[in-house]
């Protein structure tokens, strides 16, 4: 029975969906790209802490979103330490 469970070619292959997250992205990262571009205090806050930078820049990105990417960049940054 459990040889089933474990059986990876029984699985049906996730459908191929874009990923909202890069999709979101892609779509501000120009604007964001000249936000930081305008002014030095803007790149030091990217740097410093990106998403508080993200929200400051006004970029409207779904609140969802948002926080896709902050479990994201908190499970990266654990994962370095």
């Amino acid at each position: 029975m459990l040889v089933e469970v474990f059986d990876l070619r029984r699985r049906k292959p996730q459908t191929a969906e874009p990923d909202r997250l890069l999709d979101h992205l892609s779509k501000v990262e120009q604007d964001l790209q000249k936000w930081i571009g305008d002014s030095p205090k803007n790149a030091a806050l990217f740097r410093r802490d990106p998403l508080s930078a993200m929200r400051a820049a006004g970029l409207n990105l779904e609140d969802d979103i948002m926080l896709e990417l902050e479990m994201i960049t908190k499970s990266i940054a654990k994962k370095l330490k």
